[in-house]
């Protein structure tokens, strides 16, 4: 076991920014180092995982949601030697699905046309449960945050996720333990995709988590730090 204290690099999602961990930086400061990575003007995922890996040294626990699962991926590919483990939440591996091109790029052209405000409301129903939506303060916040990415921005992750990689072959080669983690309320990445991943993984684990959306993190951000938490102190991961 490397008992170096490793930095816990926490990847956001799209259209989301450092506030996806807000609950998460102190407790896992306690376990290492954290460096939350900023996403919002990527244009490629491997650049991205680069780009990170550069600003580091010694081991890592790469946390990624969403797009930044794809980018902790790239990272487990460039440096597998330094990837102590990886937490994937609400992600997937596989590369374009037909038609998704033009889907994304509709966003994109309505929020150069509209600001991403015209995007808003749209994009969140997608990403939350439907308790979510109740939930005033949190909704609040979640608009806010995405309020604060650009049309250009936007566009450059879109971009991004349209050139990203296929993992498939990736996830067989995993090297290090793996925690998937999915709400089983998400209709953007299921719980089932989440399981089909653990399957391919040499040494993975799931967790369900209850009742949230997509933006897990957001949605029970509890939930989610005790589980990972739990299997970091389960697999001697962290102090």
């Amino acid at each position: 076991m490397n008992h170096e204290r490793p930095t816990f690099v926490l990847l956001h999602g799209l259209l989301c920014d450092a506030d996806t961990w807000a609950d998460f930086i102190g407790p896992l400061s306690r376990l290492g180092h954290v460096l939350c990575a900023n996403l919002s003007g990527i244009d490629s995922l491997p650049d991205a995982a680069r780009s990170v890996l550069a600003r580091t040294t010694g081991p890592l626990i790469v946390v990624g949601h969403s797009m930044g699962g794809r980018v902790a991926l790239e990272m487990a590919h460039q440096a597998p030697e330094r990837c102590q483990a990886l937490v994937l939440m609400n992600t997937g591996y596989r590369g374009l699905g037909e038609g998704e091109t033009e889907k994304r790029q509709a966003l994109v052209n309505a929020a150069r046309a509209g600001g991403v405000e015209a995007i808003l409301e749209d994009w969140l129903d997608g990403m939350i449960a439907d308790l979510t939506r109740d939930d005033d303060a949190l909704m609040a916040r979640m608009r806010a945050m995405v309020l604060r990415s650009t049309p250009d921005s936007f566009a450059g992750q879109i971009q991004a996720l349209i050139g990203r990689p296929d993992a498939t072959d990736l996830l067989g080669r995993i090297a290090c333990p793996v925690l998937f983690m999915s709400g089983t309320e998400d209709r953007w990445s299921p719980l089932d995709r989440h399981a089909d991943m653990t399957a391919r993984v040499p040494d993975a684990a799931l967790e369900a988590v209850q009742g949230a959306g997509h933006m897990a993190p957001f949605e029970a951000p509890a939930a989610c730090l005790s589980a990972i938490t739990g299997w970091l102190a389960r697999r001697e991961l962290a102090a």
